[in-house]
């Protein structure tokens, strides 16, 4: 895996780990506010603050494509895409859901529907961290195949398993790329989840529109696959395809 992928890892965990223990701190601090006199507005702005997290989130998934580019490993012969800059959506959720099991199991009423709330929050907290844990979103390219790996899984998908004249484009919507699978016995991954064959892109820095354009020309074009990882081809496909937009 190239270095920026590794360390887009440890960035992500230590997100994750700084949002879990905000959200906790945060519900703990509005409960205490709330029972000591001329503290309520605290209060009240902490649990503001968390609803500016979950409106950040919405946000989030509505934000505009990135604009990076491709970037070279050479040592590794890869090309790849690394997450977006910035928070991702994975600690949002993890520092909301903390936040949300906190408070609404130290609610004085103690109702089963509430425990259940909690309940529920805390296990979205728990998951979303160990989801998060093991890789971040990212794409690579080499001259064997491309890897994409998102939260839930990892997927290699060997060139050798795409249908040369076969459509890349987007087969659910917004947010993913799909790929012409004719072989799905070759693919190879961990986790869980369908549709193996769909690159999502709502994480990665690069615009999904020049990801499928890179991904088609070497699907439709086996024998440049060869020189994939290389500095000269790198130069060479982008003057192909031309600036990003």
């Amino acid at each position: 895996m190239a270095e920026s992928m590794v360390a887009a890892r440890w960035r992500q965990r230590v997100r994750m780990v700084v949002a879990l223990l905000l959200g906790v701190a945060a519900a703990l601090l509005a409960r205490w506010a709330d029972g000591r006199a001329g503290l309520s507005g605290l209060a009240d702005l902490l649990r503001a603050s968390c609803t500016l997290v979950l409106a950040g989130l919405l946000f989030w998934i509505q934000r505009r494509p990135a604009h990076g580019e491709l970037r070279l490993d050479e040592p590794a012969r890869t090309y790849y895409v690394p997450p977006r800059a910035g928070v991702s959506s994975v600690p949002l959720w993890t520092g909301f859901s903390a936040y949300a099991a906190v408070d609404i199991a130290l609610d004085t009423g103690h109702e089963r529907w509430r425990l259940g709330l909690a309940a529920f929050s805390g296990l979205v907290a728990v998951g979303t961290v160990l989801l998060g844990w093991r890789r971040a979103p990212g794409v690579e390219l080499t001259p064997d195949g491309v890897t994409h790996r998102h939260l839930e899984r990892e997927v290699f998908v060997p060139w050798a398993a795409l249908d040369p004249v076969g459509r890349v484009g987007s087969g659910r919507g917004f947010g993913a790329i799909s790929l012409p699978v004719q072989r799905p016995e070759l693919l190879r991954g961990s986790g869980w989840g369908r549709n193996r064959e769909q690159v999502a892109t709502t994480e990665l820095d690069l615009a999904p529109t020049r990801l499928a354009a890179v991904l088609r020309h070497y699907v439709t074009h086996p024998e440049d696959r060869a020189a994939i990882g290389t500095r000269e081809e790198l130069a060479r496909l982008r003057q192909l395809l031309g600036d990003p937009a």
